[in-house]
């Protein structure tokens, strides 16, 4: 029995020694984010209205907590990230009232999104933003799986920059890198409300989706980059996205109402660092049955077609210590000339003006609290530069101008004197609109404005940013727009 023993001992520490054992790597990380932002003239349809209630101001809190786990040799990695926020400071709270030790009325709300801000600060404010697996792909297939809740982005956010649910194929061999993936964006037309599309805006009840009908909002994209050189570093992309979740309703509308619309993009960039300047090139033709949203009929018997391109670029050359930014974009608008929309169309877009560098024009920049103008190019030129500069390892600067102009007078929807339908793209209304002409104030002005801005971070401690930035935009129209923005960002 000893030596049987003494055997057993010694055939489980030789299999121990053989076998490795399984490590799990786990990660934490958080970005926490405090913003004071002021706003001044700046809401998109009263853009450069000084009367009424056109300006914002207010300060916001966001927290993104982010949890990995991953196995000790990469073939396995999954991440859940929440949000928090944004919370406004006083709005919705906890529990009021005198027995609870406190008297402010106003604070009783509890549900809502990113409520939560006012006296008691107890709000139902938790979102889930992320949360996917990624794996490799056994036998050395060069191919990573990534499923679940995740970011998508394509092109400086022109046409798309945001989370979605799906499944994502990626990798690289040699110089080649390539990617397929399908997502879904919508599951169909709510079956909990009423509503023949959608449930209320602002509503925190669910939206139920019926999954045995074939009703859904799909898209499939397919993506090849090679990089040839350190200079040279061409992609393209096509997305085809097929629509059967927007049931048509519009008043006159005499087509089919279930039929499924396609959606086409076809996207291509390049992008390279030749050493005395860095550039940047993209380009994107998108064509939509009803707009991407499936229902636009501009007033007639059946869907109408949206369909153009945009092309947004940048020189940067570095002298010295600071870079030079020259940048520019075109993106069609819709003529309303009668037949197609010429607009260029869209997914979730998330556009920061011509090469991502601007504060107001677009989506709002980095800081993005307030949407003055568009998150899409849609019927706008710009053209623009600027400079950013680091005096020192913890100052970034940067200082931009720009000017954006209509690329028809008709591509800003407010401009409705004469039009053969009701118009598809953005509307700019501005101070002296007449809506009973269609036309006065920025409607029928060849130009949007002039921004310039200033921006600058600086590293307080590790990991710490505080981050302050001043735009102005001068419309075309009316009085100028001004923002400002405080942040401390704290990310690790």
């Amino acid at each position: 029995m000893r030596k049987f023993l003494m055997l057993v001992a010694i055939v489980g520490l030789a299999t121990l020694v053989a076998v490795p054992a399984m490590a799990l790597d786990f990660k934490f990380g958080s970005e926490y984010r405090v913003r004071f932002y002021s706003n001044l003239n700046g809401s998109q349809a009263n853009l450069g209205i000084d009367t009424g209630p056109n300006s914002q101001r207010g300060v916001q809190i966001r927290l993104r907590p982010r949890f990995e786990v991953s196995d000790d040799n990469g073939n396995m990695q999954a991440v859940l990230t929440f949000e928090i926020g944004d919370i406004e400071f006083g709005n919705g709270g906890g529990p009021s009232g005198a027995a609870n030790g406190v008297a402010i009325p106003a604070s009783g709300a509890r549900i809502g999104n990113g409520s939560g801000g006012a006296m008691g600060a107890d709000g139902i404010n938790v979102e889930t933003k992320n949360a996917y697996v990624d794996f490799a792909m056994p036998w050395g297939v060069p191919l990573r799986w990534r499923a679940g809740l995740q970011p998508w982005y394509e092109s400086k956010g022109l046409i798309l920059d945001d989370d979605a649910a799906g499944v994502r194929g990626y990798g690289k061999a040699g110089i080649v890198s390539y990617e397929i993936g399908w997502y879904r964006a919508s599951g169909g037309p709510c079956t909990n409300t009423a509503a023949p599309t959608a449930y209320p805006t602002g509503s925190a009840t669910m939206c139920n989706t019926s999954n045995t009908l074939d009703n859904n909002y799909d898209f499939y994209e397919g993506k090849v980059g090679v990089a040839v050189a350190k200079w040279l570093n061409p992609t393209v992309y096509y997305i085809y996205g097929r629509n059967a979740a927007t049931n048509t309703t519009a008043a006159g509308f005499t087509g089919d109402p279930n039929k499924p619309m396609d959606v086409h993009f076809f996207g291509a960039a390049v992008n390279g660092d030749a050493g005395f300047l860095r550039y940047d090139l993209d380009f994107v033709f998108g064509s939509a049955e009803g707009s991407p949203t499936g229902n636009y009929t501009g007033g007639t018997a059946d869907r109408i077609k949206t369909k153009g391109w945009v092309i947004d670029g940048g020189v940067h050359f570095p002298i010295g210590p600071a870079l030079i930014h020259v940048v520019g974009s075109y993106a069609t608008g819709d003529k309303q000339n009668g037949g197609d929309s010429e607009a260029m169309p869209y997914i979730a877009p998330s556009w920061n003006g011509a090469g991502g560098l601007y504060e107001i024009i677009g989506s709002g920049g980095a800081f993005d609290q307030v949407d003055v103008t568009q998150d899409y190019p849609a019927g706008l030129w710009m053209l623009g530069g600027g400079a950013e500069y680091r005096p020192v390892k913890a100052l970034w600067l940067r200082a931009m101008y720009g000017f954006a102009g209509f690329t028809d007078k008709k591509a800003n929807c407010a401009f409705t004197e004469g039009v053969a339908r009701a118009c598809f793209g953005p509307t700019y209304r501005g101070k002296g609109y007449n809506a009973t002409t269609g036309r006065g104030g920025i409607a029928g002005e060849s130009y949007l404005g002039h921004e310039v801005s200033l921006r600058a971070d600086y590293d307080l401690w590790t990991n710490f940013k505080v981050q302050g930035a001043a735009g102005w935009l001068f419309p075309s129209s009316g009085s100028t727009v001004h923002e400002y923005v405080l942040q401390l960002l704290y990310k690790f």
